[in-house]
């Protein structure tokens, strides 16, 4: 079954029944989360079925699987941005990062759509706590 894929480096959506291993715009290796129709509608014009809280958590647990992130283990805090993210959705179009500050200007705001790239953020790069702007994402340690 397709489904459409976000990059999120670059916002590139990719509809197919897996996302690309390498975005084919900017290059990023293992960049690519499940989006919603809505979501994918508002970057490019397309169409399908909604993804719900359940698939999104899904798909960013495979997203972090292959990267050297991981989902905070602090459930209660995941849940509550994801919650943030689907209020975005529902009232912005996007899953905008629960956490930050929208401008209305969609090409600005594509940057605070969840998730971010965040490897480029300074929070990230600290070496004790290394962790996303509002956490949902943060560095595995060598022991876990």
């Amino acid at each position: 079954m397709k489904k459409y894929w976000r990059c999120h480096v670059c916002n590139d959506i990719h509809f197919g029944t897996k996302s690309p291993k390498i975005c084919p715009t900017c290059l990023q290796g293992n960049a690519y989360v499940e989006v919603s129709s809505c979501e994918a509608l508002n970057v490019m014009s397309v169409t399908e079925s909604h993804v719900d809280k359940d698939a999104f958590a899904k798909a960013i647990q495979v997203f972090a699987a292959a990267g050297e992130f991981q989902i905070n283990p602090d459930q209660e805090r995941v849940a509550l941005l994801l919650e943030g993210m689907f209020n975005n959705e529902n009232n912005h179009g996007l899953k905008y990062c629960p956490c930050r500050m929208i401008e209305k200007d969609f090409e600005k705001d594509l940057t605070l759509v969840c998730p971010c790239n965040f490897l480029t953020h300074d929070s990230y790069k600290d070496k004790e706590n290394g962790e996303c702007w509002c956490g949902l994402f943060k560095k595995r340690r060598h022991h876990e």
